[in-house]
């Protein structure tokens, strides 16, 4: 009977034992995810707000909700404080988009609604729609820039610097440029008209002053294009083609 007794007792303190510990694991999963649901108060953009405004501004222009931390970047603000008074937009921020410290700069970096990145600057070249992926290239894009021109003679792939000659017996050629600039702005010369025709624009783009110059020359000696790049574009600098090997000859 002892024997008998002494089994129940273990049995139930087994049971007691393995409750509790289900009952302390359950407790700490739900905790884990209260954690991570957790609100926590953001600044969402109630309205669209250009490039350029100042953050005592923004304040009429954003709304504080509500959302679970574990969605929430860890940049995103909660009120505008001192860190940013002095600053203004640094790109249009659309409606229902959440407010974030990356989002601002300094007034002086901002000319026209245009955010230049430190140690960069803007320049701009003048296109047709064919000369911008037919007017797909906007605000944003990563672009690559290919340089068509006469060449000098007896000088390789070296431009002769008169533009593109239309004299036939002048050979031509086409070489990439520079690759992965960021376009500032695009700018119609001219609203496109309500049939949806694109016509010349003006790009602007950010750039080191190495790449600046070579763009601006490129511009003056030649003809520029500019090639809309995806996110697995592959680009390889080379010597081009011309007349000669179009063909692969």
């Amino acid at each position: 009977m002892k024997n008998r007794a002494l089994i129940i007792i273990l049995a139930v303190l087994l049971a007691v034992c393995g409750s509790v510990g289900v009952f302390l694991y359950v407790r700490a999963a739900d905790s884990r995810a209260i954690a991570g649901q957790q609100a926590v108060t953001v600044l969402v953009a109630n309205e669209r707000i250009p490039a350029g405004t100042t953050a005592e501004s923004l304040m009429k222009l954003v709304d504080r909700q509500q959302m679970p931390k574990s969605t929430v970047p860890e940049n995103a603000m909660s009120e505008l404080d001192t860190s940013i008074a002095s600053l203004v937009t640094s790109s249009e921020i659309a409606e229902g988009q959440l407010v974030t410290k990356s989002l601002f700069t300094e007034q002086a970096s901002l000319a026209k609604g245009i955010s230049i990145p430190d140690g960069m600057i803007a320049v701009t070249v003048p296109t047709e729609a064919w000369q911008r992926a037919g007017g797909l290239i906007q605000k944003g894009s990563k672009v690559a820039v290919f340089d068509t021109f006469t060449v000098m003679e007896g000088q390789g792939n070296t431009p002769a610097g008169d533009g593109l000659s239309k004299q036939y017996e002048r050979n031509q050629s086409t070489r990439l440029l520079l690759t992965g600039l960021e376009v500032l702005s695009v700018v119609d010369e001219k609203k496109a008209a309500e049939d949806g025709d694109v016509g010349k624009a003006i790009v602007t783009v950010a750039v080191k002053q190495v790449d600046a110059e070579k763009l601006i020359h490129g511009q003056q000696t030649g003809t520029l294009y500019f090639a809309l790049l995806g996110g697995k574009s592959e680009i390889t600098p080379g010597n081009g083609v011309d007349n000669r090997s179009l063909f692969g000859n």
